[in-house]
């Protein structure tokens, strides 16, 4: 169940105040509902009556009529009666129908919750148990079941929610003080069993001993004797108070930090100094207001005599026990849950003893016997003797006597007469029992003197307006039951959980309940494409049960398969007299049939019909205005090229230009190492005029007076600021850059050789190599 159950300990004086509240509260219905559960067990038992459990007799009249050899036969009417009812209920089964309420909601999340209700019912089996409960209030006049929650398996913490079956209403038993119709506000309940002693200490071998306290003086009588012990299930709410605060957080920084100084200290300061500022305002000018609210928490126990053998708490807000009622009365104090057979008692018992005395009487009366002269019948005395036993062919008498007198032949006397005031007394008692329920025969299936469907039908409905009270309570306790699960599902499925769901239109539902989820409701698309509705394929759905509040009510219209019937046979009438409506809404036809197939002819149908009459062609207003928008676009978008464009040849041109810039940076370094180098060239060419002149002024000069010569040559260029290695480096570094950047020659004569380096012609002859790299 969906209790947050502990574990037994040793209980104390606060289970002791628990379990004698729970007899109190026991005995006080008991009380309450005396004499309405003695007549539920009097009309049960008379609407199920036969010629075996004779419930329809009182006991008294069957002993005396058994002892003189009287018949008591059992002409069982009533049930006829209430099962008009109870299969009516069975063929218009209220349906939970809830509707969004507040901006959050939404009405497709309306409809899943109305799925997720539907889904809960059909693995509950709920359908039969609403039947069940229908039979015992129009047979007994209440029924009950009741809500609960199961672990989805043995290795799984999540729980589904389940209705079941309450199987003898008498073991139930509610607040005496609800004022709602359905028993919604109801502070405690029961569900007890009355168990024998063996088979409860075979259940619950760790609590034989449940004697309790003495506490319990005067309330123990009825919970154990020496062949039962009571187990009772107890729900009790508990009502506590608090307060529900809404305010508006301050806009300023400095109030800002004044609420939250205040808030660090004491909250309660704050709002009281908030709440006296504006006691001067209208309301919908606060920016505080604050009221008290009243929360009903509900416990769980399980008490077995006095002791309480388990515990727990209720995750909803509503006792889970749902009572069907038809009518419900308070006279002098005593309460009556009054059945429909309660007024076919009488009318019942009625047509019972005159059916009864009728046969009695025929049966009393001897079989009608022949009257003829003696001299008449004289010599075939044998033949009238076993006239009454024997089919004879023939019965021969005297026509005259030994005078020769003609005799009268023999006659047989009028048969046994039925006891007409009998028969009378049973017409009456028939018609007796449909003026007191309202179910006429045409509703009961026998004929009458409507001849017309339409004087037909509005004599049904006259049965129907009578009884239909029955069926409102049946909606009653399923609103009730629709009220009990939307308030648990948001509390049960609190982790994220996928659930498929077969909706009422027999589409198939991929529901992923997910507690996180931003909105209510959302709509996955399968594929990423649009689902259209000649392809009822699966449908993917996120839904988060605890975005907005709904409001439940009863649908007490035929069930979906009543109105698909209904739609069926309407549709195949305006078929029949329409040639054109199958080529205009045939597949509907279809869609709404239950024969094999019957979905895939309709999707084909939906093939043959014109788009623009289904709705799958595209509107030609929205046509048109998303063609004018690609229009736009496409101008747009050929506008923001061309800029792209005139962008991208400004920035070639720049980079053009700065490349240029660039060359000429690199020409004018590459012309001064030029100039270096024809200047380094000039020193030495005077440097090797210098040696040439000294060989040609005297004898020949040997190396070593040449070095001398050429030592102060080179002294001579550095002091005239020529540094070889700079230039040799700034040369080529900077030729350099030109090859790998550039990749054109230095200056206009340059060569470039196979090796990759340029050749600068010299002045003086040959060429200067810049070297690549």
């Amino acid at each position: 169940m969906a209790y947050s159950s502990s574990s037994v300990e040793a209980f104390g004086t606060e289970d002791d105040k628990i379990v004698v509240e729970a007899h109190k509260r026991f005995e006080y219905c008991e009380q309450w509902e005396a004499q309405a559960r003695v007549n539920f067990e009097y009309d049960y038992k008379f609407a199920n009556g036969d010629s075996v459990n004779m419930f329809q007799w009182d006991d008294w009249v069957v002993g005396d009529r058994m002892i003189n050899e009287r018949p008591c036969l059992t002409i069982n009417k009533t049930m006829q009666h209430n099962l008009q009812i109870v299969n009516d209920g069975k063929q218009n089964k209220p349906g939970v129908k809830i509707a969004p309420v507040g901006d959050t909601a939404s009405y497709e999340a309306a409809q899943i919750y109305m799925e997720i209700c539907r889904h809960i019912e059909y693995v509950s089996n709920a359908e039969n148990i609403y039947d069940n409960a229908m039979e015992f209030a129009v047979n007994g006049g209440f029924g009950y079941w009741r809500v609960t929650t199961e672990y989805v398996n043995d290795r799984s913490f999540d729980q589904d929610i389940i209705i079941k079956r309450v199987k003898d209403p008498r073991s139930v038993y509610l607040d005496p003080d609800i004022n709602e119709i359905d028993g919604s506000d109801a502070n405690f309940g029961f569900i007890v069993t009355n168990k024998p002693k063996d088979l409860y200490d075979a259940e619950y071998p760790d609590f034989k001993d449940v004697g309790g306290s003495d506490s319990f003086a005067g309330y123990t009588s009825s919970w154990i004797n020496r062949e039962h012990i009571r187990v009772a299930e107890y729900y009790r709410k508990i009502n506590k108070k608090d307060h529900y605060i809404k305010f508006t957080l301050p806009e300023t920084q400095e109030e800002i930090e004044a609420y939250l100084s205040e808030l660090d200290a004491d909250a309660k300061s704050y709002f009281k100094a908030l709440k006296a500022s504006e006691k001067q305002l209208p309301y919908d000018q606060r920016s505080y207001m604050e009221r008290e609210v009243v929360r009903g928490d509900i416990e769980w126990f399980k008490i077995a005599g006095n002791t309480i053998i388990d515990r727990g708490t209720w995750l909803g807000k509503y006792i889970p026990i749902v009572r069907v009622i038809g009518r419900e009365t308070v006279i002098d104090g005593i309460l009556d849950r009054v059945s429909h057979t309660r007024a076919l008692l009488d009318p019942q018992r009625i047509y019972n003893i005159n059916s009864s005395a009728n046969v009695e009487y025929g049966a009393l009366q001897s079989k009608s016997p022949i009257t003829a002269p003696m001299s008449a019948i004289e010599g075939f005395e044998e033949y009238y003797k076993t006239a009454n036993s024997v089919n004879h062919s023939f019965l021969p008498y005297n026509n005259y006597d030994e005078d020769g007198n003609k005799l009268d032949r023999p006659e047989r006397m009028s048969p046994p007469q039925p006891g007409l005031a009998y028969v009378e007394q049973m017409k009456i008692a028939q018609n007796e029992m449909m003026m007191v329920s309202g179910q006429y025969q045409a509703q009961m299936g026998e004929n009458e003197n409507a001849k017309s469907g339409v004087a037909i039908n509005a004599r049904q409905r006259q049965g129907d307006r009578a009884t239909y009270h029955w069926i409102d309570g049946l909606s009653i306790a399923t609103r009730l039951t629709g009220k009990i699960l939307i308030d648990l599902i948001p509390k049960v499925y609190t982790s994220k959980r996928i659930m498929q769901i077969e909706a009422k239109d027999g589409s198939i539902i991929n529901l992923t309940v997910d507690p996180e989820a931003q909105q209510a409701f959302q709509k996955l698309l399968p594929d990423g494409e649009q689902p259209t509705q000649s392809d009822p394929s699966i449908i993917n759905i996120i839904f988060n049960p605890n975005v907005g509040h709904y409001a439940v009510q009863a649908d007490n219209g035929p069930n979906y398969a009543t109105r698909r019937q209904e739609a069926f046979n309407a549709l195949t009438q305006i078929a029949a007299q329409n040639k054109e409506f199958m080529g205009i809404a045939g597949d509907i036809l279809w869609r709404v049939a239950d024969f094999p197939e019957a979905q895939l002819l309709a999707q084909r149908w939906r093939r043959v019909i014109p788009p623009n009459i289904t709705g799958d062609a595209p509107n030609p207003q929205l046509t048109e205005a998303m063609q004018q928008a690609s229009d736009k676009m496409e101008q747009q978008l050929a506008i923001i090229a061309k800029q792209q464009q005139e962008l991208a040849d400004k920035g070639r041109e720049f980079d053009i230009k700065e490349r240029e810039l660039e060359l000429k940076e690199k020409v004018a370094g590459h012309e001064a190492v030029v100039d270096a180098v024809k200047e380094i060239r000039e020193d030495f060419r005077a440097l090797t005029d210098r040696v040439v002149a000294l060989g040609n002024a005297g004898p020949i000069i040997t190396p070593d007076q040449v070095q001398p010569l050429i030592k102060q040559a080179v002294e001579e260029a550095l002091a005239n600021g020529h540094n070889f290695g700079e230039a040799a480096d700034f040369s080529v570094g900077n030729a350099t850059e030109l090859n790998d950047d550039l990749k054109e020659p230095p200056t206009e004569d340059a060569q470039l050789a196979p090796d990759g380096n340029f050749y600068v012609p010299n002045p003086e002859g040959g060429h200067l190599m810049v070297e690549h790299g």
